[in-house]
Order: C-alpha cells, then sequence, then structure tokens
C-alpha cells in the first residue's frame, strides 16, 4: 500500500506547520487518498500555546472533507507530545470521520493505516 511519510525534527512551531500543509495541499502532485504518516518524535514543540492547537486543528478541519484526506496518524514520544497530538485529534473532531490518530509507535501507526477506519474513542466538541 501506498503510504506518505512525513519526518519532523528538531524544534518545532505549530505555525510552520499549518505553512507546510497549505503548501502540500496546494500542491498539484498532492493525492488525499494516500493515507499520511506524521512521525514527529524528533521534534520538540516547547512554545506551543493551545490557540495554536486550534488554529492547526480548525485549519485541518476546513481542508480535511475539501481534500477528501484518507487516514492521518501522528507518532509522538514523551507524555507532553502525546497530549499535544491528542489536543490536535480532539479539536479535528468529526471532521477527520474517524481516520486521525495518535500513536507512541510506528509500527501501532501503520497498523491502523492499514486497516479500517475508526471512529474516535471520545466525544468531539466544537
Amino acid at each position: 500500500k501506498r503510504l506518505r511519510t512525513h519526518v519532523l525534527r528538531g524544534a518545532g512551531r505549530f505555525s510552520d506547520i499549518k505553512v507546510y500543509l497549505e503548501g502540500l495541499f496546494l500542491a498539484e502532485e498532492f493525492d488525499p487518498t494516500i493515507p499520511a504518516v506524521w512521525d514527529v518524535r524528533e521534534t520538540v514543540f516547547a512554545d506551543v500555546t493551545p490557540d495554536e492547537v486550534k488554529e492547526l486543528a480548525y485549519f485541518l478541519r476546513d481542508h480535511w472533507a475539501a481534500k477528501y484526506q484518507r487516514k492521518m496518524a501522528v507518532v509522538t514520544a514523551g507524555d507532553f507530545h502525546f497530549g499535544l497530538s491528542r489536543m490536535l485529534e480532539q479539536y479535528t473532531g468529526p471532521s477527520a470521520h474517524g481516520k486521525f490518530r495518535t500513536f507512541r509507535d510506528l509500527p501501532a501507526a501503520v497498523n491502523w493505516i492499514e486497516g479500517p477506519a475508526t471512529a474516535p474513542p471520545y466525544p468531539a466538541n466544537e
């Protein structure tokens, strides 16, 4: 199966990810039918605010349906980054139709991507 992989390393800012995604979504060669894994295990998001998490989530929600995005997994290291990604997952909510999940290891993320979509295990609030 095809899989798009994004690996981020070093200091990270959600605003940089948003700029990258804007370019990705507009790129002619972007194929939203290919599921994606975001490997951020080597990235440090030290200065991320809750408002930035919301802003990125709302951006994802607005573009998910328009691009018919397939599954997306985020692989993190550490409790702080896992929590940030889960917040992003929560704020993205039903727009992702159970196609956005956070993982602590890459094999689990790939296994989930290759299986059927599942609903998020918690209610999503606007």
